[in-house]
C-alpha cells in the first residue's frame, strides 16, 4: 500500500510542536482521507469531508462534529447540502495519490482549503501548480489560499 507508506514517511508532521496533542496516537488511530475527494468543484471542502466521512466511513454526525471541531448542526447542514449538490457517491477512477490526516481540519483558525493547501505544501513540498491539479483549482487560487494561511499562522504566533 504505497499511499500508507507515504503517510508513514510524513508521520513526523503529526509529532510537530503544533500537533503535540496527538503524540499518543498511533498511526492506526489517525483517520486519513484521500486527496481525490477534493477535486469536485461543486462541493465546498466542508461538504466534501462530511459527505466522505458519513457515506464512505459510516461515521455518525456526532463523531464527525468532534473530528472537525464543528457543531453537529453545522455538520448536518453541510452533509444535506452536499447531498443536494451531489447525490451520487464518490467515484475514484484513478488510484489514490495522497492521504491527508483528518485532524488538520480541526483548527478553526484556518479554512478547510487553507489547512489542506498548507499541509500539502509544507509536508509534501508540492508546487502550487501540483496542488492546484490535485484539488482541481486554479494555481493562483492555491497561491492566495496558502499566503492567507501563512498570514493567519503568523498572526496567531505559529510561524
Amino acid at each position: 500500500m504505497k499511499e500508507l507508506e507515504r503517510a508513514e514517511e510524513n508521520i513526523s508532521f503529526f509529532y510537530s510542536q503544533e500537533y503535540n496533542q496527538y503524540e499518543k496516537l498511533s498511526l492506526n488511530e489517525i483517520i486519513f482521507i484521500p486527496i481525490e475527494i477534493f477535486n469536485n468543484n461543486s462541493l465546498s471542502s466542508l461538504e466534501t469531508v462530511t459527505k466522505y466521512l458519513k457515506e464512505k466511513l459510516n461515521y455518525r454526525f456526532k463523531d464527525i462534529a468532534f473530528f472537525l471541531n464543528r457543531s453537529q448542526k453545522t455538520v448536518w447542514d453541510a452533509y444535506n447540502s452536499s447531498r443536494e449538490k451531489m447525490n451520487s457517491e464518490f467515484d475514484f477512477d484513478k488510484k489514490i495519490s495522497f492521504l491527508v490526516p483528518l485532524f488538520i481540519f480541526k483548527d478553526r483558525s484556518l479554512s478547510f482549503l487553507e489547512a489542506l493547501t498548507e499541509y500539502l505544501k509544507e509536508n509534501f513540498n508540492l508546487k502550487y501548480c501540483q496542488i492546484a491539479a490535485l484539488l482541481n483549482r486554479d494555481q493562483r487560487t492555491i497561491w492566495t489560499v496558502y499566503q492567507r494561511a501563512k498570514i493567519k499562522r503568523k498572526k496567531n504566533g505559529k510561524y
